[in-house]
């Protein structure tokens, strides 16, 4: 199938990404392009990854979603098979999004994430600042990050205690309940393109990407701001790169939130921002500072600024006070 000149594009931009990325074909899943990070996942080089399908990589039933993309019911979801790599095998998740914004979708981006369950894999930090949140099983917002009042306008209080259908127009309301009753029935996360305003501040398009938790149909959240993303995502290798960015930081941050809401209830922590919360999550989970900065593509400095950060809204005073707190010991 010939490749168009917007295609080609798309393609060269994928494949200088450093996200472990494909570009697909939809619906037969045929890999347009593919990046070195994917390459070196998958075992065998980027000519022997190209024009074959998804399949020749991976086992496992399709999900059925991704007619869901094609209808435009979703933008994109989380997806779990195995991946073949030589004689062996190796769990893999995949989250799968559109690339056309709308109409006719033709093609769909596909990040392969070997050990999706903790913020650690190689997503790094971008530029878009993500709103992170959860919701109880009721579905409302018992903890959203301090991005709030930059992307938005507003004050937690002012998404705190709301049901999180009240965060979008009333037009997105039946696309966010479907989104939702998709993660409680698969158990995987899935997301969608909608219209978000909270408090009085004016609305705000943004990309939301929704990952349940226990009890269901509680799920963690992000809120990514989509206003670079409208129009024909194929139409400059600018628009495709925006695209691409705001995909990893949305995976990575709803990745953070879950995380976030996996430990117990602190005070202050809806204090942190959303890069603040990443950080401490690794921190907690493990990591030490230089591990963070590589993982993060951040410098050492900003890492500990973040952290210091952190420990003045948690009122800590160091490293060993903040994961006894926030792993639950310090309480």
């Amino acid at each position: 199938m010939p490749v168009l000149d917007a295609d080609r594009d798309a393609a060269e931009v994928v494949r200088s990404c450093p996200l472990p990325l494909v570009l697909l074909e939809i619906p037969s899943e045929r890999i347009v392009a593919a990046s070195g990070a994917v390459a070196a996942v998958v075992g065998v080089g980027p000519e022997e990854v190209e024009g074959r399908g998804l399949e020749d990589f991976t086992e496992g039933a399709a999900s059925g979603a991704l007619p869901l993309i094609q209808e435009g019911r979703l933008d994109g979801y989380e997806t779990r098979r195995v991946l073949r790599r030589h004689s062996q095998s190796q769990p893999v998740t995949l989250w799968i999004r559109a690339l056309e914004p709308r109409g006719p979708r033709r093609h769909a981006l596909a990040l392969l994430i070997p050990d999706a369950d903790a913020p650690q894999h190689p997503l790094a930090a971008g530029d878009s600042v993500a709103v992170l949140g959860s919701t109880d099983a009721h579905l409302v917002v018992d903890r959203i990050s301090s991005d709030v009042q930059t992307v938005f306008g507003a004050a937690t209080q002012d998404a705190v205690g709301r049901s999180l259908f009240q965060l979008v127009q009333a037009g997105d309301v039946a696309a966010l309940l479907a989104t939702a009753a998709h993660c409680a029935d698969s158990g995987t996360g899935a997301s969608l393109t909608a219209t978000v305003r909270i408090g009085t501040a004016p609305p705000v398009s943004c990309w939301i990407v929704l990952v349940p938790m226990l009890p269901a149909p509680s799920v963690a959240f992000a809120l990514v701001h989509a206003a670079a993303e409208t129009g024909d995502a194929l139409s400059s290798a600018g628009s495709m790169a925006r695209i691409l960015q705001r995909f990893g930081d949305g995976v990575r941050a709803a990745s953070t939130s879950r995380a976030a809401a996996r430990g117990p209830a602190v005070p202050g922590l809806e204090r942190l921002s959303s890069r603040e919360l990443d950080v401490v999550t690794r921190l907690v989970q493990g990591d030490r500072v230089p591990t963070i900065a590589r993982a993060l593509f951040l410098s050492q400095s900003t890492v500990r600024n973040h952290l210091s950060s952190a420990f003045a809204k948690l009122g800590v005073a160091d490293q060993q006070e903040l994961v006894h707190l926030l792993s639950g010991r310090g309480r």
